[in-house]
């Protein structure tokens, strides 16, 4: 594909309309960083600041160091202590308590005479995640008291100390992401998303626009084939779109403190590509929609929804139905959201992402040659 003089010119034109709308200037150059912000801080994985309830029915030293230990981890917010059973169903009946801890009766002395021991938990399962996410807190809380107590026993009795007693500790830490941060994982995932909406509404209006004002026949008469006319109205997108990856891009590694661990200029050329590739949708687009209203709807539903839901954003794709999975294969946020996680926190190289590169280089290929095949047909 040569960029010649005719495409340039149609650029220039397109650069010019897009400086004089102040409409498309402010989705091109603000709404990006508008949805950073709002996505960032309103999507988070991390579940802290639960309030728990308890009831203590010991009343003890031994189970005061639980509730300790389960508050000490830095989840919970210890919200109250109640005198029953019924106190707690009405507290989160009301959404005031998110978790409650029942300690029973007996519950020191069952420690000191080595007894099966029981306390209860209980979270509000309203939100299935959150409540899986709680009760693993509690439990590991509870094993770790479990452990310190079974390990005072054996100390006491001076058999934790010989030298033939075995331990098995396991060391834990969480490759690419130690911290274990939701954030470092979700925003280059937004960042997938955003591209994919910013680029796509923006370019899906470019023929539409000029359909509906009458100028597109002042176009046709010009020597310039549907082609190059297409690719002349892609370019000035395409450099808007790579100027707002740099600012997202930007944005996650110096507000949000995003890990950005791999090759800067492989991070920005898979995003020219991928770019390449969303103003091919965005084209398309704009050479099947009648008006620039169907062209909007059309640019969301077939950038919102794959980016969100079926690009591995938030649900893994390998957890979806096979059918879905399959779907997901023709999906280009999918291989730019492997690509930037890989960058971001695998510190991933070339070798690494070259398979998903040319994939999305093929896609944006394909996408600008049928768009033209349908403007061609269109205007025929």
């Amino acid at each position: 594909m040569i960029i010649n003089g005719r495409v340039m010119a149609i650029a220039r034109k397109e650069a010019l309309h897009v400086v004089r709308d102040i409409r498309s200037l402010i989705i091109a150059l603000i709404l990006p960083l508008v949805f950073l912000f709002i996505f960032a801080y309103a999507i988070t994985l991390d579940i802290d600041h639960i309030r728990l309830a308890v009831v203590d029915h010991d009343r003890t030293p031994a189970s005061r160091g639980l509730i300790a230990a389960i508050t000490v981890s830095g989840y919970f917010d210890l919200a109250a202590f109640l005198e029953s059973e019924k106190e707690m169903e009405i507290g989160m009946d009301k959404g005031d308590i998110k978790a409650g801890l029942i300690i029973p009766p007996g519950f020191a002395r069952h420690i000191a005479r080595g007894e099966r021991n029981s306390v209860q938990i209980l979270v509000d399962g309203t939100e299935s995640n959150s409540a899986n996410i709680t009760l693993n807190y509690a439990n590991a809380a509870v094993a770790s008291y479990t452990g310190n107590i079974v390990l005072a026993a054996l100390n006491k009795n001076g058999i934790a100390l010989r030298k033939d007693t075995l331990f098995i500790e396991a060391g834990q830490m969480a490759v690419y992401n130690p911290s274990m941060r939701s954030r470092n994982f979700i925003i280059p995932g937004i960042i997938a998303v955003i591209m994919s909406i910013i680029l796509a509404i923006l370019t899906s209006l470019t023929v539409v626009k000029e359909r509906e004002q009458g100028t597109l026949e002042q176009l046709l008469v010009t020597p310039a084939t549907p082609r190059d006319i297409l690719v002349g109205k892609m370019i000035p997108y395409w450099i808007i779109g790579m100027i707002d990856m740099l600012m997202i891009v930007l944005a996650g590694v110096l507000i949000f403190n995003v890990p950005l661990k791999g090759d800067l200029l492989l991070l920005f050329f898979s995003s020219g590509v991928f770019a390449f590739c969303g103003l091919g949708i965005g084209l398309f687009i704009s050479s099947v929609a009648e008006n620039q209203q169907i062209a909007i709807q059309l640019s969301m539903l077939m950038s919102v929804l794959p980016g969100f839901i079926l690009s591995g954003f938030l649900f893994p794709i390998k957890s979806m139905p096979p059918i879905i999975q399959a779907v997901t294969v023709v999906l280009p946020a999918k291989y730019f959201l492997n690509i930037l996680r890989g960058v971001f926190l695998r510190g991933s190289g070339w070798a690494s992402l070259l398979v998903e590169t040319m994939i999305l280089f093929i896609m944006g290929v394909l996408l600008i040659v049928i768009a033209s095949k349908r403007f061609k047909r269109n205007i025929g």
